[in-house]
């Protein structure tokens, strides 16, 4: 894939129509169309849980083969936001992430992330989980994560130029009329 860095390894993603309803919406992690980008997709993998199955390049390589960390803690932190967006239908920011790496992350190996709801506490925050797995072996945990987000506060959602608010509101419209 020229200039991309990642590449899913879904043929159709639950994504695909989701990323698609946002033109104007250039973010590194999941569009599609970000020349450098990650370019992950999501697909609904039960309820309150999202996955993404990618491949990361060499160019987001750290030392030797490894995937650099920052890159898993960028998947991770997009996943859950995504997952958020598509189960608690608004936004969220985050507030706390931890990535605990359990073992080494290569480059060039098919990967399948998955993030988790696992509460909604006080406030407007939720608790997330995170895992990374080798596609091969799904049953070894690479990396695990934990993180707390919120509830995006309107005045920050207002520093969203309107175009992409207006996009947003349409897609969480989308979900709102779909099955969870």
């Amino acid at each position: 894939m020229p200039g991309g860095g990642c590449r899913g390894v879904l043929i159709m993603a639950d994504s695909d129509a989701w990323l698609q309803a946002l033109p104007s919406f250039h973010c590194f992690a999941c569009d599609p169309e970000h020349g450098r980008g990650m370019r992950l997709a999501f697909d609904v993998a039960g309820p309150d849980r999202l996955r993404s199955e990618f491949t990361v390049t060499g160019e987001y390589v750290g030392p030797g083969q490894f995937v650099h960390g920052g890159i898993i803690a960028t998947v991770f932190d997009d996943l859950m936001a995504w997952c958020l967006l598509r189960f608690r239908r608004r936004f969220h920011v985050t507030v706390q992430m931890e990535q605990r790496f359990r073992r080494p992350v290569f480059t060039d190996i098919p990967l399948v992330a998955e993030a988790l709801i696992v509460e909604d506490l006080p406030g407007g925050r939720v608790r997330m989980a995170t895992t990374l797995v080798a596609a091969a072996d799904p049953g070894t945990v690479l990396v695990e994560g934990s993180a707390v987000f919120t509830a995006t506060p309107p005045a920050l959602v207002e520093l969203i130029p309107e175009e992409q608010r207006t996009e947003m509101y349409a897609l969480l419209g989308t979900f709102t009329q779909a099955n969870p």
